[in-house]
């Protein structure tokens, strides 16, 4: 899609017209400065300029977000890093191919990732060799650096908007699924729904399923992944149920000195685990879900740039 039919691209100037801010866009749409009273403030990509530059460098760092995690007893799958050989003079001489046979064989399976990225692109799910050597290629190919990290059998994955410390917006990604009748096989179902050419659904899933007779009411989710930009859709939880997140995403804000991030979660044997933060938070695929998505995400964006609008004058009043 092109930067300039992008809702965020929209919203971002529908809140400068409303709130009578200036603004000029740069490289497609892809940078905003806005003006309000002389003050100036920018807009990159989805970083609102709230978060410190060394916060925002980890959180775009999957492994390092981990480790960090990990030392704050903050609980997240685990990611572990491994440099494309182009870049191996960086970490020594040992190689990866150990490593990762060793990971692979500790955990059985594994999840293989660029180490920066997003969407659900380049993510492979691994379960012998042969895939595992395939994704690492595929990867290193496109990037410098991967992460991987076990694969859990994940119940439920939710995204949590987060602005200095309040909970904003709470959402379960429910991956796109079939329901068995008890007669037709999943390929039919698949076929009789339309499905394989629905807009933004991406089947994926194992080809021993395909000839399979699902069971009546049975459940099968056609995507091991959580991601909206792939078909998943955003069940926008009631805010009572708020409180199950409130210590986790307490310990993330308090000892990772993070101001506004969505914040992946994921719902396992073990409890909640914090999958990933994204400094820049992305609401483009919810905002197109209906009406009252749009306006939600509009309302947080407002909310984001009032406040780099306050930090500013705060800023100029201390000088």
């Amino acid at each position: 899609m092109e930067n300039c039919r992008r809702n965020f691209v929209k919203i971002i100037k529908e809140i400068c017209k409303e709130d009578n801010i200036e603004y000029k866009s740069f490289s497609y749409d892809w940078i905003f400065q806005l003006n309000k009273n002389k003050n100036y403030n920018y807009i990159i990509g989805y970083q609102f300029g709230l978060n410190s530059a060394s916060v925002h460098s980890i959180c775009c760092d999957k492994s390092a977000a981990s480790e960090i995690m990990t030392t704050l007893n903050i609980p997240n799958v685990e990611h572990y890093f491994f440099m494309s050989p182009n870049n191996q003079k960086y970490i020594g001489e040992i190689g990866n191919w150990s490593e990762l046979i060793k990971k692979l064989n500790d955990y059985g399976e594994l999840v293989c990732k660029t180490n920066e990225g997003s969407g659900g692109k380049l993510v492979f799910h691994v379960k012998n060799q042969f895939e595992l050597e395939k994704a690492v290629h595929t990867i290193f190919r496109n990037s410098r650096s991967m992460s991987v990290c076990p694969y859990y059998n994940i119940k439920n994955e939710y995204r949590v908007i987060v602005l200095d410390g309040e909970i904003k917006l709470i959402y379960l990604k429910q991956r796109p699924y079939i329901i068995g009748d008890g007669k037709k096989t999943v390929l039919n179902l698949i076929l009789e729904n339309n499905l394989i050419n629905k807009q933004n659904i991406k089947i994926e899933f194992f080809e021993d399923k395909i000839n399979q007779v699902l069971g009546k009411s049975e459940r099968l989710e056609l995507n091991w992944k959580h991601n909206l930009g792939q078909g998943a859709k955003a069940i926008v939880l009631d805010k009572s149920k708020y409180k199950d997140f409130d210590n986790i995403i307490n310990e993330i804000v308090d000892k990772m000195n993070i101001r506004f991030a969505s914040i992946d979660i994921v719902e396992s044997d073990d409890g909640f685990k914090v999958l990933e933060i994204n400094s820049g938070v992305m609401m483009e695929h919810f905002s197109q879900q209906d009406e009252a998505s749009y306006l939600l995400a509009k309302q947080i964006y407002r909310q984001a740039i009032d406040k780099m609008f306050r930090q500013e004058a705060l800023c100029q009043e201390n000088q």
